[in-house]
């Protein structure tokens, strides 16, 4: 089965998006936040790995066997290994720190100490820039909950004189000057830090992270990279901001987080879901009759193809992929009586409500739990795919495309442009309401009982 451990194998074929990534990171003028969106299972981790591979030609965290076999296919790597060191942060790991920044200047400590790359006359000063930055980091932890007291002190005070954050950046930038030490020939000197999975922090330990990297990390030697859901990230600054009206915290926490970021690339979702899911039953699908035959019927124009009833996200496909592994044996066999092309529209049609099965159980499992005892289920999904109205008030939290309503005026409403442009990551989008709106109605219960479990005796 499928896992879903980032890769450095390019799967969904982002070569020139890593390039254009990686050349942004190796040549733009720091201080730089970048940031690379995508929805969760996008492969935002993988494409962070991929760029990583891209700049230095290693990934500490792949395994050897991951990065030996990247090696072998002969991937773009190390492009800007000479000149760029990178570190790696996880911040999800560390999102219960009291100040997550420091978790981050441990990690870079941590990371920098190994004195790789670094002339043998420069070890001597690089482990006192390690000291320095062990010291910092101790002053930033208690300094950080100081911070609006010492600011009101220091401009009460002198308001010529730095503040202690000020001499802090300055500290840190020299430190880090001092690890970075290459040879004369080699001048671009930059510390690149991917900051993957803020998206999965608590709203207070990714607001504090940005917080810190505001304060004291926008270095003339620093180059940031944040893997983020961009929405998800703003709803965690938004919750920080507390402004009542909603409009007005939406906007203001785009806006905090446009100053922060103000370059972000976004991970295209899958271009033709169809042909990735076939690639992955390759994998899954044991019987090598039962794949050729699931996959005619996922590639065939009249099957799943031309429905577009897949969801265009990687990580919900191998989902997908590794459940239709487990249920392929329930496959009917399709009667060697009947003429060819009946019996390729049978095979397709079979591979068809198969699809149906496994997205819902899939993807939408208070609605399979029902199915299973009511047999008339797939009359009301189907009802209700057509606009037609149901009791079902569980189908209310899905989100069905429709053709947009206009007004009076002619302009669409926005209630019909909330539904029918959705976004096609969301997994909410019941995406299989095509599929089944081709097959229509007249579909027997009885079609689905070997599908179901009903009759596995």
């Amino acid at each position: 089965m499928h896992n879903d451990e980032p890769t450095l194998q390019d799967d969904l074929e982002r070569g020139a998006l890593i390039r254009e990534v990686g050349e942004a990171v190796a040549t733009c003028t720091p201080p730089q936040v970048f940031g690379v969106h995508g929805d969760w299972g996008l492969g935002k981790t993988s494409f962070l790995h991929q760029v990583q591979w891209y700049l230095m030609g290693a990934c500490p965290q792949q395994s050897d066997d991951a990065t030996k076999e990247a090696s072998s296919r002969d991937l773009a790597k190390g492009r800007h290994e000479k000149t760029i060191r990178a570190i790696w942060f996880d911040a999800w790991r560390y999102q219960y720190e009291d100040v997550p920044v420091v978790a981050l200047l441990q990690e870079m400590r941590a990371q920098l100490s190994t004195l790789r790359r670094i002339p043998n006359a420069a070890k001597v000063a690089a482990r006192g820039a390690l000291l320095s930055l062990e010291d910092l980091t101790k002053k930033i932890g208690f300094q950080y909950s100081k911070i609006q007291q010492a600011n009101r002190e220091w401009k009460a005070e002198n308001l010529a004189t730095p503040l202690p954050s000020h001499t802090m950046r300055q500290h840190l930038r020299e430190a880090i000057d001092q690890l970075l030490l290459q040879p004369k020939r080699n001048p671009l000197r930059r510390l690149v830090i991917f900051i993957d999975d803020i998206d999965r922090c608590e709203s207070t330990a990714a607001y504090r992270l940005l917080e810190g990297l505001k304060i004291y990390l926008t270095l003339e030697n620093c180059v940031f990279v944040l893997g983020m859901n961009q929405k998800v990230i703003e709803e965690a600054i938004g919750i920080q901001i507390q402004i009542q009206d909603d409009e007005t915290r939406k906007v203001r926490a785009a806006a905090y987080l446009e100053k922060l970021c103000q370059n972000v690339w976004r991970l295209p979702t899958v271009r033709q879901p169809h042909l990735f899911l076939a690639k992955l039953l390759k994998k899954t699908v044991a019987d090598e009759a039962a794949c050729r035959r699931i996959i005619r019927g996922v590639e065939d124009h009249r099957g799943v193809k031309d429905h577009h009833c897949l969801p265009p996200n990687p990580r919900r496909l191998k989902g997908l992929a590794n459940l239709i592994g487990r249920l392929w044996v329930r496959l009917p066999k399709v009667s060697t009586t009947l003429p060819e092309e009946e019996r390729e529209q049978a095979a397709i049609r079979e591979t068809q409500l198969l699809m149906i099965v496994a997205y819902i159980y899939q993807f939408h499992h208070d609605l399979y739990v029902r199915w299973e005892v009511d047999v008339d289920l797939y009359t009301k999904i189907y009802d209700w795919c057509n606009g037609g109205q149901t009791t079902l008030s569980f189908l209310k939290s899905l989100i069905r495309p429709k053709e947009a309503d206009t007004g009076r005026d002619g302009q669409t409403e926005q209630s019909s442009m909330e539904s029918t442009y959705p976004d096609p990551a969301d997994a909410r989008v019941f995406c299989i309401q095509s599929l089944i709106q081709h097959l229509g109605v007249e579909v027997s219960p009885d079609q689905f009982h070997h599908y179901l479990g009903r009759d596995q005796t």
